[in-house]
Parts: C-alpha cells; structure tokens; sequence
C-alpha cells in the first residue's frame, strides 16, 4: 500500500531551493521522489495537498514535554505586565481551592514590570491558604510562599544546597530559590502522580502536534519522582499511539538508575545523551561569567558542579558509550565543560551537545569548532530578554550573546529548539527570530544583527540540524528515498512570503510515518 503525496509545493531541504512534484510513502518510509508520471504507477492511494507546502517534519531539538504539559495545565503568567497583575491573578485561583492544594504559575518575567521586582514572601502569603509555587521563566528561579517552604523543610537557618541559592535578607527568607535549591520543593510535591504525568503529557503532545512539530528532545526523568513514572507515561502515551518521536535526555541524577533498568530505545521513544546543568540563567544571574555581572559587581554567577564532579559525570556517560548533553550559558561555563570534553572526547562519531551556548567569544568558537561537539540553540531567547541581558552583561561582552551566524560559519552542527515551557513552542517562531533576531512587529535591524542566518538556514535547524544532533540525519530531516515519512505540512511557502507573515503561518497536517497526526480542520486523529 503505497501513498503519493503531491499537489503542492514540497521542499526537501537538502540545498537551497530544492522541490520535487511528489513523494511516494510506503511503510512509514519515503520509498522515492519525482514526478507524479513516474511515480503514480506504484501508488495504491493519492493524498493530496491542496496547494499547500510540504517540509520535512519539524523537530524541536530542546524541550520539556511533561513540563510544558504542565503549563497547559497550571497558570499561565508569562503575559503579565505588573506585580500587582500577577498577585491579582494568583489571589483569584488561591481562593477557589482547598488549603491543602498546590497552585503553581508558570512564566513569570519581572523584567516585563514597569517595576522589576519580585512579590515579597508576605505579599505571597496574604494571597490564600493553599501551597503556591510560581516558576520564572528562565525556571531556574521559583518564588514560594510560606507554607510551600514549610512543606520542604526550609527555614531560616536552613543552608543553601551545592549549586544552589536559598535567598535571605538580613537573614530571613524571601521565597526565592534558585538552581538545585527549587528543587527540594519541586521534586517532591505530593501531586506528581502517574495520573497527573500522563495528562500534562498527554496535553504537550496535542499541543505540540498543532504546531508542526513531529518531535522533540526532552529531558523529563529527573522531575516526576521514580525515572520509572515519566517513562511508563511516555510508552503509554507516545509510543503506544506512535504519533509523535521523542529523544529523551536523561539528567545525571537519574542516568545510571535508567541503564539498569535496560529500557529499549524505539523510534518513539529514544534513550539519549546524560544531561547535566553546568550554571544557572542570566534571569536570577546564575549563569557563571568569566567576569562580573555589570548590574551586580562581585557576582560572577556559579557553576552547578566543581570541574571534578563535571569530570565524573562525563566518564560515567563514556563507560556506557553515551554522549553528554550540558546546559551551559555563561562563558565560563562552556569554557570549563569544553575542557572536560576535550580530556574525555567520546567515541569516534559521537558528537556531545551544548544546549544554550549563550555567551560566546572568538576564543570559545574556535574550542567548540575543534571539539566533536554539537550546539542546540533556543533562537526566541534573543527576543524575550535581549534588553535585560544587555543591562547585566554590558555591550561588549554581549556580541557575543545567542550566536548563530558564528557557530554555523564555524562548520558546527546547530539545531533549534524552544526550551518549552520557557519559550512557546512554535517552530515558525524560533525560524522567525533566528533570521531576524527582533520581537514581533518590531522593525529595527535586530539584537546583534551580524548573527543573523538565512531562511533555509533556519528551517535547518527544525530539520536537518534536529537529525544531526542525534545521529540520526540518514534517515531524518529532509524528504529523500531512505527517510522517514515525517512531514510538516504548511499552508504558506516561507521561502517566498513576507518575513514578517511567518509566525502566523497555519499548520495544514503534521504527519508522522506517513499518517496525518494532526490536520487542521479536525483536530487530531
């Protein structure tokens, strides 16, 4: 039973400009591309694409599928503009729910405040009785209010964790918890429970599915209790219905507990690289600097893990033939996992992936081109907080601030991604920023414009870069006899319609192994 999918533009990524008329799909695989005459003698049912445009499916290379699941599930507030806004919204939900519930807002930006301050703990503590909880958008800050604390164990006299800040002033606490130290509450809200896992995902996925996207690298397991509860969930949810491909990142808390359970990867739910955290965000000023933050001097940031616990972690992902994946954003950061990397490279074909890359200089690219390294890059960061950014690292420093231009001139494998929840994950607005590095219905010529790529350059990374980064661009990302029947189907050609029309173009199907997942006037099959 072979399908001949045609009647519209259909772009194959493989060089610049690139069609062909029609793709024939058979078994999940494309089994050959050409025209309609010489292919539809071999097909047994035609499906047509209505004029629309067909890419190879779209791929987000860095997420959080169960936590994105969450913000569909909990409080929105990355829209709010005002401390007053947020108490107002947050006081709404506290009053509706029993004292012993938990309500968690997710997105907060203060830096969006005309103001750019964080509630006090008891501003939080006069909004209700129930547990609250709200994540920054960078989350890797939280802001929790008394009996959250409580809840955890934390006091004053309590110490800040290893990689971790447990803020107080004149010795009382705030509510402010950053990097390792959130997690003592949120790894252990009493919530997390298979139900509650299944549903987020289960809703991330619909979502996703809407935008295009195919698949998505994650990193869950560390988060939702036992590693076991998000897998169970994600065999339930995705790889029962194989409507969705996902890459799961394994934290280093969780990585050995996960090889000895002796999973099996499978198109839909993979097993990848050991993840670690090497610094925190510019947000809370976490991220590690090799000098000092222009707004707060004295602090450099920190570094998660001493480069001897950095070591230990890389050799234990070696012993089992596995690749690292680090969060690193600051300078210093990259430049301390970079060493480590370069006295334990992996096996010969292996590429290890530094996910944000966020601050660079000449001398930090030329260590990344010379490494087996991969870069997994959020393009929307350079919209959200650019100005924020710019007042913490200084204008020097912050040419080097989300390359892109850089890293691919540099011959480096690059791929794109979101970092939902933290970022919407649209892939057409992470394509959007990448090429014009500006927010939306801005006309300026971009926050460090020579960064700026090409169009087909941006769609790459959604495609054939999101392949690449897990070795797996032989038989994903671009529309080709030998490829997975993985497609994105859009109503509007982003090679010829206005830059500025992209984020609003509409998804037509989203197909994954040749079967229509997601279809615009029905939702989802």
């Amino acid at each position: 039973m072979a399908t001949l999918w045609t009647g519209g533009t259909i772009y194959t990524m493989a060089q610049v400009g690139e069609t062909v008329e029609a793709v024939l799909v058979e078994d999940g695989k494309i089994v050959a591309t050409g025209s309609v005459d010489s292919l539809s003698p071999h097909a047994t049912s035609i499906q047509d694409l209505q004029w629309n445009v067909m890419y190879p499916g779209f791929v987000d290379s860095h997420l959080h599928i169960i936590g994105y699941g969450e913000k569909l599930k909990h409080i929105d507030v990355s829209n709010v503009k005002s401390k007053d806004e947020l108490l107002a919204i947050i006081r709404e939900r506290m009053l509706e729910v029993p004292a012993d519930e938990w309500v968690i807002a997710i997105g907060l930006n203060e830096t969006q405040f005309k103001d750019p301050i964080f509630p006090t703990l008891a501003e939080l503590d006069a909004l209700g009785e129930a547990h609250l909880i709200i994540k920054r958008s960078c989350h890797h800050l939280i802001l929790a209010n008394s009996k959250a604390l409580a809840f955890a164990g934390i006091t004053k006299d309590t110490p800040s964790p290893e990689g971790g800040v447990i803020d107080k002033v004149d010795g009382q606490l705030t509510g402010v918890l950053k990097d390792a130290a959130l997690y003592i509450i949120v790894n252990h809200m009493p919530h997390i429970t298979p139900e509650y896992i299944e549903d987020a995902l289960e809703k991330a996925v619909i979502s996703l599915q809407s935008y295009g996207l195919v698949g998505g690298h994650s990193e869950d397991l560390s988060y939702y209790g036992p590693p076991l509860q998000p897998i169970h969930a994600f065999r339930k949810i995705v790889e029962a219905k194989q409507s969705f491909k996902v890459h799961l990142l394994q934290h280093h808390t969780v990585f050995e507990e996960v090889a000895k359970m002796e999973e099996t990867s499978s198109p839909y739910v993979e097993f990848g690289a050991m993840k670690i955290f090497v610094d925190g965000a510019f947000g809370g000023r976490t991220a590690a600097l090799r000098e000092p933050y222009c707004d707060e001097p004295g602090n450099c940031g920190m570094l998660v893990h001493s480069t001897a616990q950095l070591e230990e972690y890389v050799r234990l992902a070696r012993q089992h033939e596995q690749t690292v994946a680090v969060h690193a954003i600051g300078d210093l950061a990259i430049e301390t996992i970079l060493k480590v990397f370069a006295a334990y490279p992996p096996r010969e074909g292996q590429l290890d992936r530094v996910i944000h890359c966020s601050l660079v200089d000449e001398d930090i690219l030329e260590k990344l081109a010379a490494l087996p390294v991969a870069v997994d890059m959020q393009p929307q960061f350079v919209q959200g907080e650019y100005e924020a950014e710019l007042a913490r690292l200084g204008e020097e420093r912050a040419k080097g601030l989300h390359p892109l231009k850089s890293l691919l001139d540099r011959g480096l494998v690059v791929a794109g991604g979101s970092d939902a929840p933290i970022e919407v994950p649209n892939p057409l607005h992470g394509i959007y920023a990448a090429v014009t590095r500006r927010n939306f219905g801005e006309s300026h010529n971009g926050y460090g414009p020579a960064e700026k790529i090409s169009l087909f350059e941006a769609v790459r990374l959604y495609t054939v870069g999101a392949a690449q980064i897990i070795a797996q661009d032989h038989v994903r990302g671009k529309i080709e006899k030998g490829y997975t029947a993985d497609f994105t189907v859009l109503e509007e050609d982003l090679f010829t319609i206005d830059i500025e029309n992209i984020p609003q173009v509409k998804v037509a199907y989203t197909v994954v192994d040749g079967r229509i997942v997601y279809e615009k006037r029905l939702g989802h099959n």
